[in-house]
C-alpha cells in the first residue's frame, strides 16, 4: 500500500550530478527500512518494522514503479504485499504538470488472514508545481474492494548541505474520502505529516539516505479512535524512522 507519501518524495529527492547531456530513460533499485508501515495516518502492521525494497523505471514522461513490504504477523506468519504502478506525467506550461496512473496491491494469504487485507485497484492523479515550496495536491481512489479515496496537499523544500547532500523537509495533510473511515463526511481531514530527510549522493549511482516521519491523527482517524479505545496504537499519532540506499543508472 505504499509506506506513506514521503517515502517516495523525500527517498527520491538525492542530490544528483547533472549530466551533459540528459538521456531519455533511468533505472533505480533501492530499499529501506522502516520502523513501523505507516499508510495514510495508519500504523498497518501494530509496531512491527518493514523492510521496503522497490524499483522503478522511467521512459520520458512514463514510470513503472514497484514498491515491496514485508514485516512479521502474529505467531509465525509474515507480511508480504507487492505494489505495481504505470504512470504518465504530462507537462502543463513551464512549471506545472499532472501525472495520471494505476496501481495494484497484491497480498499474501498471511495478510488475507490476518489483516483482511485483499488484492485491488486505485488510479490516481498528482498535481504539482516547480516553485517555491514545491506544492503537490495528490488524489488516490480505490475501484475495487475499498471503494474509497485519500487527497493529500503537500508542501517541501530542500537544503543543499554541499554538492552532495542535502536535507529535505516535507508537511502534508490528508483528506479521509471514505478510505479509512465511511461514517464521517467525505473530505474529513484524515492526518498531518511532518517528515525530514537527509540524503547523501556517494557517487553518479548511489546514494543513501535516513529520515524521520511524525503523523498526527485527525478527524477521522480520531473518531475510529473514540469508537473503540483499544485501536488507539494504530489509529493514534504515529512516529517512524527510516533509512535506505538508493543505486540508479
Amino acid at each position: 500500500m505504499g509506506i506513506a507519501l514521503c517515502l517516495g518524495l523525500l527517498a527520491a529527492l538525492p542530490v544528483v550530478a547533472q549530466e551533459e547531456e540528459e538521456k531519455s530513460w533511468t533505472l533505480e533499485f533501492g530499499a529501506d527500512y522502516a520502523t513501523i508501515y505507516l499508510f495514510r495516518g495508519v500504523d498497518l502492521l501494530a509496531d512491527e518494522n518493514a523492510f521496503v525494497p522497490r524499483a522503478q523505471w522511467t521512459w520520458n514522461d512514463f514510470a513503472v514503479t514497484y514498491f515491496g513490504y514485508f514485516g512479521d504477523l502474529p505467531g509465525a506468519n509474515r507480511y508480504v504485499e507487492g505494489d505495481l504502478s504505470i504512470d504518465k506525467t504530462f507537462h502543463l506550461g513551464e512549471v506545472a504538470s499532472l501525472t495520471l496512473g494505476g496501481l495494484t496491491y497484491q497480498f499474501n494469504g498471511d495478510a488475507e488472514r490476518e489483516l483482511a487485507f485483499l488484492d485491488t485497484y486505485e488510479v490516481y492523479g498528482i498535481f504539482a508545481l516547480d516553485v517555491l515550496l514545491s506544492p503537490t495536491v495528490s488524489y488516490y481512489h480505490d475501484i475495487d474492494k475499498i471503494e474509497g479515496g485519500y487527497l493529500t496537499v503537500a508542501l517541501s523544500h530542500s537544503v543543499p548541505l554541499g554538492s552532495r547532500a542535502s536535507l529535505d523537509f516535507l508537511g502534508s495533510v490528508g483528506f479521509d474520502f471514505h478510505y479509512n473511515n465511511k461514517a464521517v463526511s467525505e473530505g474529513t481531514l484524515n492526518d498531518a505529516l511532518f517528515a525530514v530527510d537527509l540524503p547523501v549522493q556517494l557517487n553518479d549511482h548511489f546514494s543513501l539516505h535516513a529520515g524521520a516521519q511524525r503523523s498526527i491523527a485527525l478527524e477521522a482517524l480520531d473518531e475510529i479512535v473514540e469508537a473503540d479505545p483499544s485501536l488507539e496504537p494504530r489509529y493514534g499519532d504515529q512516529t517512524v524512522y527510516l533509512a535506505g540506499a538508493t543505486v540508479s543508472f
